[in-house]
């Protein structure tokens, strides 16, 4: 006899609870979780086989399986995940499973335990028995996971299917080229393959050999001494890969972005960024990150900006530069109206970032429109009243970060007030009339609303109108606001401030 237990009494509604996390079919995210158990358990080696004859698939793993203890609370509904131990949870895959199957089979072998478990779901409730000290069908040190379908599902799993979820969520583990990193920086110093019904599964040609003459852009972003690395690159043709900057941790894509930005030829820009230590940043359902993170947040700013830089070098989105309008007033009435409103005050806070600060012992720099002036309360060093730091919302130039022939600076750490800026940007391609990147909203001077606008001699409450709508959008999109009729109280105070100041 082995050992009994019983997951709830209101099993039905928690793992209905479980799969309303998931932004796809429970069939999807099961397997995700188990993939993500396994790569936790350090395999190198994770085996799926799909027999619809039989009615069940199976993800076998050669990681260093569970103990007793573990396999114990692997059946427990309220298991909690502790911060940074991994990107799965433990059992995740197989409750999500009791919602499309009839029964399932988890096998494992560790160092000092060995056993396997039937679980199923009864009526309300989700018995399930452990077996110790043997396995049914695991010959080797590792976890297998075997669901036996339910009738209406038995058709639902197949191997493109698989390779769809895997190049979706994991594809810098099968991507020949970035795979590499992976085992080079101790992150899966076996490797890791993919094994689909007996096929090693790869993608055929890495996203490096797929680049155009712009080549590829590395790059390297740090924060708190934590360091995030990856690539940008567009290729020379479309493939089957969603495009896109693949945000990831421990090789799992956590957030495809573009970081706000509208380029040219968007469908050809892929990327791949891996932080590891944004781990904790995750969502549970593995594929956002937490918006209030300071380390997301960070690290969101920063990639944003080496991207924008990279698309301004090869040309596909337009050199951040005042055109049509002077929009230095705007900004400026626009920054205070922000500070009144609080639930707008984060895009005014003070941020730790570099600027470029003139000295006779640096490099020549680009010269930039608009300045701040930064004290010596407000953090890195100084000798007198302030300095003056370019990107800022007054009048005035300074030294940029980017090389150039102008006056030599150095680049320093500063404390800098975050501010928005506002320019001009002709894209007769893109549909929208502004959009917000977190600190530069961008007008579409060739949008027909733009057009009409100045025409009609409206172009001042046009400009503040996409601001406003910007902001909201960014912030909605941020998960800043949880509610619509919010964002419509926010644009209506925000206008009524606008009118009587």
């Amino acid at each position: 006899m082995g050992r009994k237990g019983k997951t709830s009494a209101n099993i039905k509604t928690v793992i209905r609870n479980i799969s309303d996390q998931y932004p796809f079919e429970p069939q999807k995210a099961a397997i995700i979780e188990l993939i993500a158990n396994s790569l936790d358990a350090k395999a190198s080696v994770i085996e799926i086989d799909i027999r619809k004859e039989v009615g069940y698939i199976s993800l076998k793993d050669n990681g260093f399986g569970m103990d007793k203890k573990l396999f114990s609370l692997y059946h427990n509904l309220e298991t909690p995940k502790k911060k940074g131990t991994g990107i799965g949870f433990a059992g995740q895959g197989a409750k999500l499973g009791l919602n499309f199957c009839e029964s399932i089979l988890t096998e494992t072998w560790s160092s000092n335990y060995r056993g396997y478990s039937l679980w199923e779901l009864k009526g309300k409730d989700a018995p399930y028995e452990i077996i110790d000290g043997k396995n049914r069908t695991l010959d080797e040190i590792g976890t297998k996971v075997t669901f036996y379908l339910k009738k209406k599902y038995i058709n639902y799993y197949n191997e493109d299917l698989i390779k769809e979820i895997i190049i979706e969520h994991y594809y810098p583990l099968v991507d020949p080229g970035i795979r590499k990193h992976y085992e080079q920086e101790g992150v899966y110093e076996r490797g890791v393959n993919f094994v689909i019904n007996g096929n090693v599964f790869l993608v055929e040609k890495s996203l490096s050999d797929l680049t155009d003459e712009d080549g590829i852009e590395e790059i390297e972003v740090k924060y708190k001494r934590k360091e995030a690395k990856g690539f940008f690159c567009k290729i020379k043709e479309g493939n089957n890969i969603e495009p896109g900057i693949m945000v990831c941790t421990f090789g799992k894509v956590i957030e495809r972005e573009f970081f706000r930005q509208e380029p040219r030829e968007k469908e050809k820009i892929f990327g791949w960024i891996e932080a590891p230590f944004l781990i904790e940043a995750v969502t549970t359902n593995k594929c956002k990150f937490k918006t209030d993170d300071i380390f997301w947040n960070n690290i969101y700013r920063k990639t944003r900006d080496e991207f924008k830089r990279w698309l301004e070098g090869i040309g596909l989105i337009e050199k951040y530069e005042r055109k049509d309008i002077d929009y230095s007033e705007i900004e400026e009435e626009i920054n205070k109206i922000i500070k009144e409103i609080p639930e707008l005050s984060f895009f005014a806070n003070f941020t730790d970032k570099d600027v470029a600060v003139k000295s006779e012992h640096g490099f020549p720099r680009e010269m930039g429109r608009g300045i701040q002036i930064i004290h010596i309360g407000e953090g890195g060093s100084g000798t007198s009243g302030g300095i003056e730091v370019h990107p800022g919302s007054e009048e005035g130039v300074a030294p940029t970060l980017k090389g150039g022939d102008d006056e030599k600076a150095i680049v320093r750490r500063k404390r800098s007030k975050g501010s928005i800026f506002v320019t001009d940007v002709e894209k007769p391609d893109v549909d929208k009339e502004s959009w917000f990147d977190g600190e530069l909203v961008c007008i579409n001077s060739a949008h027909p609303a733009y057009l009409k606008s100045r025409r009609k001699n409206l172009i001042n409450y046009h400009v503040r109108k996409c601001i406003i709508i910007s902001i909201l959008e960014f912030g909605f999109s941020r998960e800043r606001f949880k509610e619509f009729g919010e964002i419509f109280q926010l644009q209506e105070r925000f206008f009524s401030y606008w009118g009587k100041h």
